[in-house]
């Protein structure tokens, strides 16, 4: 599917809460469990000799800097990751940025991230985002 428009982190703005952070000071933080979010975000359609951009450069800087404002940070890798797969019965490569958010485990953060995905789904125009969720334990 084609790309349809810039992302829109307003989008979101309804499912923010201080609740979705940790707090980095407390110890008890640490010494419980966590939620790991994994966003791969797809920046690139690769058929034959041909790429088409799907999620731009700026849509990553503001996916960013929504994710450093409601949880104080993210970790972004600086290589890309290339997916292959069907879709149909076409064969095509996707390269994505990867994103990875530490949260605290509420049900809120989770509503968070489904509305991500979802907006994420609407301005990209792909079937399919990606976000993966993992219980951490913080030693």
């Amino acid at each position: 599917m084609a790309r349809v428009r810039d992302f829109g982190p307003a989008a979101i703005k309804n499912y923010s809460s201080p609740r979705l952070q940790g707090d980095w000071r407390s110890r008890l933080f640490f010494e419980n469990r966590a939620w790991q979010f994994v966003i791969f975000l797809p920046r690139w359609l690769a058929k034959h000799d041909e790429q088409e951009e799907i999620c731009t450069a700026h849509d990553e800087r503001l996916l960013e800097g929504l994710l450093q404002r409601d949880f104080g940070g993210c970790t972004s890798s600086l290589s890309s990751f290339r997916g292959i797969g069907y879709r149909g019965s076409q064969v095509e490569t996707n390269i994505h940025a990867q994103v990875i958010v530490l949260a605290s485990r509420w049900r809120g953060t989770t509503r968070y991230f489904r509305a991500l995905r979802e907006e994420l789904e609407a301005c990209s125009g792909e079937e399919t985002i990606l976000i993966l969720r993992q219980e951490l334990v913080i030693v």
